[in-house]
């Protein structure tokens, strides 16, 4: 009885510990540390429209002095200025070294910030539909950025990494945040070049970014994430590369602007709902010999199922088989001539080509075309 008393006294101890002391001092709130002497900018109202909601410009201080003790400032804790609508500047300085989950969370007023050299983690939503942001860089010492980071912020144009750092980086000029180790793009804008070097594009990468009108996926990326372009209704088209096996759930959901989409003769599955409520679709290309896996009904749901699907002349009988795709009811095949390379035995000087015209091989030599049994075609 006596150890479980003494444990219980101990546990309680350890918990006071783990509690910090929430003050104001001068027009901010802190999470005051009293054994290491260090402040976290916390919540005015957590949850609260009224959060902070006379700020319109910050300056967080290096250090704050409470009952004659000073404390540095090495953080922004969780939901700190959450929905802080009329906050248009923050100034951090360079003694903080983590911005928390939703942090400045739908400060849609927020134009400008700048991220100190000290700070090593960026929290989940930490930036979230901070849509009046242009602009954001991140610096040498990040190494961890959480999801949604910047998510719904429609407003970036420029998304640059220092290049000293080895976590992540914006290759190219590519506005994006890649994760270097993986080659993944995590964060996108309505600006991104996607580099060939891009293996995969992450999980949300792009959602809700609205002001992406057109994007082409290279030939290098392998996999498209879950709900990586969902909401971005401006998206006028989209063409998936060849090397792409796998399209994730929800990946093109509800962009309404969509007009057409090319899917890669690699890809062999596509998930649910990814391109559901793509309601301006007018055509779908695929040019997959096997018709790609769909997981469920739900993939093409609120698409017209009388538009042109174009595919490839041979793969007809089994996409009209296939589940989800048989619902399609115009179902015409692809036109296309690609060269596959010259044939050696032709003279230097009139040099010959195969082609492929749907899925018939013929021969191309100066301006005619022959099939392979050497008839010429008129």
């Amino acid at each position: 009885m006596q150890k479980i008393s003494t444990f219980l006294l101990a546990l309680i101890a350890c918990a006071g510990n783990m509690f910090a002391e929430s003050v104001q001092i001068g027009n901010l709130y802190y999470n005051l540390n009293a054994d290491n002497k260090t402040a976290e900018v916390t919540y005015q109202e957590l949850w609260s429209e009224t959060n902070y909601s006379y700020l319109t410009a910050v300056n967080i201080p290096e250090s704050v002095d409470y009952n004659s003790e000073t404390y540095s400032v090495t953080s922004i804790g969780d939901y700190a200025f959450y929905s802080c609508t009329g906050l248009k500047s923050i100034t951090i300085p360079n003694c903080v070294t983590s911005i928390g989950k939703s942090a400045f969370d739908a400060c849609f007023s927020l134009t400008s910030i700048t991220i100190p050299n000290t700070v090593t983690s960026i929290g989940d939503y930490a930036f979230y539909s901070c849509t009046g942001l242009t602009s954001i860089t991140i610096p040498n010492c990040v190494t961890s950025i959480g999801e949604y980071a910047f998510e719904g912020c429609s407003g970036l144009t420029s998304m640059v990494v220092a290049s000293e750092n080895t976590k992540y980086d914006s290759r190219e000029n590519c506005n994006a945040i890649i994760e270097t180790s993986s080659n993944t793009l995590i964060a996108g804008c309505k600006s991104t070049i996607i580099p060939n070097s891009v293996t995969s594009i992450g999980e949300y990468a792009f959602e809700f970014c609205t002001g992406l009108t057109s994007i082409e996926i290279p030939n290098s990326v392998t996999s498209i994430g879950e709900w990586a372009f969902a909401g971005c209704y401006g998206l006028t088209s989209v063409t998936i590369g060849n090397s792409v096996t796998s399209i994730g759930s929800g990946a093109f959901y509800h962009c309404t602007g969509l007009t057409s989409v090319t899917i890669g003769n690699s890809v062999t599955s596509i998930g649910l709902s990814a391109f559901e409520s793509c309601s301006g679709l007018t055509s779908i290309t695929c040019h997959a010999l096997t018709p790609p896996t769909c997981d469920g009904y739900y993939v093409f749901n609120n698409v017209d199922k009388s538009i042109p699907l174009y595919i490839p002349e041979e793969s007809v009988d089994l996409y009209k088989a296939a589940e989800v795709w048989k619902d399609f009811t115009n179902i015409q095949t692809i036109d296309e001539t690609h060269s596959i390379g010259e044939v050696n035995q032709q003279p230097a000087a009139n040099p010959a080509q195969k082609l492929i015209r749907n899925g018939n091989v013929y021969i191309l030599t100066g301006d005619r075309t022959y099939t392979v049994t050497g008839q010429q075609l008129k």
